[in-house]
């Protein structure tokens, strides 16, 4: 938090040292460098954020602290962002949901199915974190109210052949009857 901090602290002294009564110094070009840096710094600092789990604390209120605005009335959080980023998981889910043969989907084996599907899709983005993509699922998953997030034994739940795990060489089951989370299809 700190360094966001003070990113944008730099960067808006580097932007405050220039003069447009003038046409542009070596001085001014390096202020701009400095300043760019800075916010590209800060960019992919609030990206990693947002892309992380939400119930981490959020930067902004320190960078809100650092041009001295009260609390998060000076910024809001970009809803674009979560919205492109939900969406996304949407998708996932709407690929995949009606091509599952378990009943019950263990959290790693979506989390494997989702990092292949984000590398073939979207290979310039950066897939969620587990917990983050859980999250979503839930909400996801809720949306056609065929699956549920439980904790549960898979037993005969995952008997069935997946031909999806081939899109995931390597994940495999183990096998176990150990209680563990995922999504288990409604009504079994």
């Amino acid at each position: 938090m700190l360094n966001a901090a003070q990113n944008l602290v730099t960067a808006t002294a580097e932007l405050a040292k220039l003069s447009t009564d003038q046409p542009a110094t070596l001085d001014d070009l390096v202020a701009l460098s400095v300043a760019r840096d800075c916010i590209d710094s800060l960019f992919r600092s609030c990206t990693d954020e947002l892309r992380s789990d939400p119930r981490v604390a959020p930067m902004w209120e320190a960078m809100a602290a650092a041009i001295k605005l009260q609390g998060k009335q000076g910024f809001s959080k970009p809803k674009t962002v979560h919205c492109e980023a939900d969406q996304q998981v949407l998708m996932f889910w709407n690929a995949f949901a009606d091509r599952f043969a378990w009943d019950f989907l263990p959290v790693d084996f979506l989390h494997a199915l989702y990092a292949h599907w984000m590398a073939e899709q979207f290979p310039q983005e950066v897939a969620f974190s587990k917990t983050a993509l859980t999250r979503r699922l839930k909400r996801a998953s809720a949306t056609s109210g065929n699956w549920f997030h439980t904790r549960a034994r898979p037993g005969t739940l995952m008997h069935a052949s997946e031909p999806l795990t081939a899109r995931v060489p390597g994940w495999s089951h183990d096998g176990s009857d150990a209680a563990i989370y995922g999504l288990r299809r409604s009504g079994v």
